[in-house]
């Protein structure tokens, strides 16, 4: 693939534009939130597609950003065995201490802090090792072209 030479000063500047537009974006979404809950008293269910928006803009983002590092370590199977059990007791134990089992036709709620949990673990193990395998085929192109 033929590649073009593109000036290093006009790709930061278009990179911090568009990290620039993005985070007043985000901002503004957290403020129509919050202007809705303080300012006019409304419910949570009221602006929830402003908190998904939000959430998965920051999600998303630095997802990418991560990715394109390709910072993160990749984790052994064990350590990230052992990250799943601690935050899966994290969030379950005290939840059931404050709020209880859930009754017998809720029972699915238990599951929630497991499948959560390994959602976002499998999410971090994916990202991370195509961010390394990126990086790798990006070092290993520049050793094979010189």
């Amino acid at each position: 693939m033929k590649r073009t030479c593109v000036d290093e000063r006009a790709e930061y500047y278009h990179g911090l534009a568009a990290a620039s537009c993005l985070m007043l974006t985000q901002i503004a979404l957290v403020g129509v939130m919050l202007y809705k809950r303080f300012v006019l008293g409304l419910p949570p269910e009221a602006y929830a597609e402003y908190l998904w928006m939000a959430g998965l803009s920051v999600a998303g983002y630095w997802t990418i950003r991560l990715y394109l590092s390709g910072m993160l370590p990749v984790l052994s199977f064990k350590k990230m065995l052992a990250i799943y059990i601690i935050l899966v007791a994290a969030i379950a134990i005290p939840t059931y201490l404050i709020h209880g089992w859930p009754a017998k036709e809720r029972w699915y709620e238990v599951l929630y802090p497991f499948i959560g949990v390994a959602v976002i673990c499998g999410l971090y193990a994916l990202v991370a090792y195509l961010g390394k395998r990126r990086i790798g085929r990006m070092t290993s192109e520049g050793d094979s072209a010189e």
